[in-house]
């Protein structure tokens, strides 16, 4: 039986705008079914397409196929007026189902499914069009032809080590998704909430609790990290070098999906790449260009305060946030096998990682409201890629959280 197929209780906005920023470094994946269809479609027919390949293997994808790129990062399929080729030629069915949701999620959870939206789309990043309630027919079209909803998927671990079953999941996930969007507290304050819950219950002998028992913990837990807020942000320090190197990494892998990054797989470009690698590790000087949408900057440059900005500034990076608490989309997607103490340490990051880019964007100026788009582009598509989803990137955020400078970072980089 399929799951019910709602939308948030807050409320979302999108439609389709045709900026072509979904077509450009975008994966999409192929199933069996579209390849045998993309196939048929016998592109290599096609003039503009003679020697040219229409999809690739992806090694991440475990050998599986995706739409081939051009040189720029664009996908082969779109035009130069922003089109997608398919759909102008042999309708807009004939097109790859991520393609044709995209930027609709469903998050199946115990009892219902959640429609949501992808924030990498720009428009879905700045809620612009009609809200998200009135696409749920059309998800739930989709949803019928891949069985995105019959089933509810298990619970997530609660911390490494210790699953329980849902109510207790569904417990934690309610009590991250309420700070987390409580508009009474700043969202930098709400996130370091967060954070200091984490690490009190990762550190909690938790094993020999009842789900009753854990259940009250949470909640004590949660009463007792109000306290240790206020100091990190009356006393805030800068990182640590180590935290500082970890952090730097994980931008720069960030800062490479950005929707006017193209990765180009030569090996002048790999050994440039690993230059650049050395120098965010090093992190003093001129920052290397491994984006053209960003200028020039030391990372000197990328410590200094923000200062006073306009909340329209921050809107797009808090919505972020904040949906995928209430989606609960941080936990349930893209990450198998994480818990939900390390997803949520995870969404908590993307806040100073914007914040770092916003710098870099904005570098010489004040920042402006529409700065933000195509980096939370990258922030959200950095959910979705596997090499931010793996081990490496569990470990630097265990060693993070070992050394307490998670929330360290989203002080410093909040100034």
């Amino acid at each position: 039986m399929s799951l019910p197929i709602r939308p948030l209780p807050l409320i979302e906005r999108w439609d389709c705008h045709q900026c072509g920023v979904c077509c450009r470094g975008s994966i999409v994946p192929l199933s069996a079914e579209e390849l045998a269809r993309l196939k048929a479609q016998k592109w290599e027919q096609h003039p503009d397409f003679s020697g040219r390949p229409v999809f690739v293997r992806e090694q991440w994808l475990g050998g599986g196929y995706r739409l081939a790129h051009r040189d720029d990062g664009s996908c082969v399929f779109l035009t130069a007026d922003g089109l997608c080729r398919i759909h102008k030629e042999l309708g807009f069915a004939a097109k790859p189902l991520v393609c044709r949701m995209f930027p609709l999620q469903i998050i199946p959870r115990d009892g219902q499914a959640i429609l949501t939206v992808r924030r990498a789309c720009p428009s879905a990043a700045t809620d612009s069009g009609r809200p998200v309630a009135e696409h749920v027919e059309y998800a739930r079209q989709l949803a019928r032809e891949r069985e995105l909803a019959d089933t509810a998927p298990p619970p997530p671990a609660l911390k490494p080590g210790e699953t329980r079953d849902w109510p207790l999941a569904r417990r934690l996930l309610q009590t991250f998704e309420r700070l987390l969007t409580d508009e009474r507290f700043p969202p930098v304050r709400r996130i370091v909430h967060v954070l200091v819950v984490c690490r009190l219950l990762e550190r909690a002998t938790t094993s020999n609790l009842s789900d009753q028992q854990l259940g009250e913990l949470i909640g004590v837990l949660e009463e007792n990290a109000a306290a240790e807020v206020g100091d990190l942000f009356s006393q805030r320090r800068q990182p640590s070098s180590a935290a500082g190197v970890l952090f730097r990494q994980t931008a720069a892998e960030f800062v490479r999906l950005h929707p006017r990054c193209a990765a180009r797989p030569t090996w002048a470009e790999r050994w440039w790449l690993m230059w650049a690698a050395l120098r965010f590790v090093r992190g003093r000087g001129k920052v290397p260009r491994i984006c053209p949408a960003f200028p020039d900057v030391t990372f000197e440059q990328l410590e200094q305060p923000l200062g006073n900005l306009e909340p329209a500034c921050y809107q797009p990076l808090n919505r972020l946030i904040e949906t995928a608490s209430a989606s609960w989309s941080y936990a349930l997607a893209n990450r198998g096998g994480w818990s939900i103490v390390e997803s949520v340490r995870m969404l908590a990051l993307l806040y100073p990682l914007g914040l770092w880019m916003l710098r870099w964007a904005a570098v010489g100026r004040q920042p402006r409201s529409e700065d933000l788009p195509e980096i939370i582009t990258a922030l959200d598509r950095g959910q979705g890629y596997a090499p931010l989803a793996g081990a490496k990137m569990r470990s630097r955020l265990r060693i993070l959280a070992r050394l307490e400078e998670l929330e360290r970072l989203i002080a410093w980089y909040a100034r």
